[in-house]
């Protein structure tokens, strides 16, 4: 039995999604409502103190981390492999699970918080909001979220330089991809699930002009929507962040 404590909107949350759904393997949902900063309540903390989603349950046994998750879940489903046979192309895949850990989820913070999620916080009560930021694991986490929840327009200079951030990355992905298929070599893998995320993340922050001038990750892009994956880890529009002004 496997559940999915997760964000309908969150990208490390479609990224195990992505993989469920290639790796055929059911599982039950256990919504973490991170508009509400659900991530934060006692009941949610007591599952992964870190109070980050997603948190998979296997009869009963939590993992967290989603990169971690993925080769789990890789290592359940032998028959629908998702990791390269060939060790250079499966040490190609890692740099690029890496890459998006380091490089592509935290480009899109900022711009998420400063242009989307202040939005929903915005409908908290004061009350609550203080409530789920007390609870925060670290200070600077706490920080984090007080400066999003805060009053006034958002911080363009931060977006800003994620734009900056992402625009480099993508460059990166097309010097790779001009190369190769897939992000780690000739088969499609748990690196492009781990960066499929930023697609959907960019196009739903109006930022999707950006690849508009590389070919590779244009066709990489259509690759991965082809995917039967994909559309089954996206969330439906009600499940949406509210979209940017």
């Amino acid at each position: 039995m496997l559940e999915l404590y997760h964000d309908w909107d969150a990208f490390c949350c479609i990224k195990v999604r992505f993989c469920l759904a290639e790796k055929k393997l059911a599982w039950t949902s256990r919504w973490v409502d991170l508009q509400n900063m659900a991530q934060l309540t006692p009941a949610y903390l007591a599952v992964n103190p870190k109070g980050l989603v997603p948190a998979l349950l296997d009869d009963g046994k939590v993992l967290t981390e989603s990169s971690v998750i993925n080769e789990y879940l890789d290592e359940l489903s032998p028959e629908y492999p998702l990791v390269p046979e060939a060790p250079l192309d499966r040490a190609h895949m890692r740099i690029w699970v890496k890459f998006q850990e380091d490089v592509l989820h935290p480009s899109v913070k900022a711009p998420t918080y400063q242009l989307m999620l202040r939005r929903a916080f915005a409908l908290m009560s004061p009350a609550l909001l203080e409530e789920r930021i007390a609870q925060a694991p670290t200070p600077e986490k706490a920080a984090m979220l007080r400066k999003a929840a805060a009053a006034g327009t958002p911080d363009l200079g931060e977006v800003e330089a994620a734009q900056t951030k992402m625009q480099a990355a993508l460059g990166q992905m097309e010097a790779r991809l001009a190369q190769c298929q897939w992000l780690g070599g000739e088969t499609f893998s748990l690196a492009d699930i781990a960066a499929a995320p930023f697609i959907d993340r960019l196009e739903e922050l109006k930022f999707a002009g950006m690849w508009n001038n590389k070919p590779a990750v244009r066709r990489w892009i259509s690759q991965v929507k082809a995917r039967p994956g994909y559309a089954a880890a996206l969330p439906e529009a009600t499940q949406r962040i509210p979209e940017p002004i």
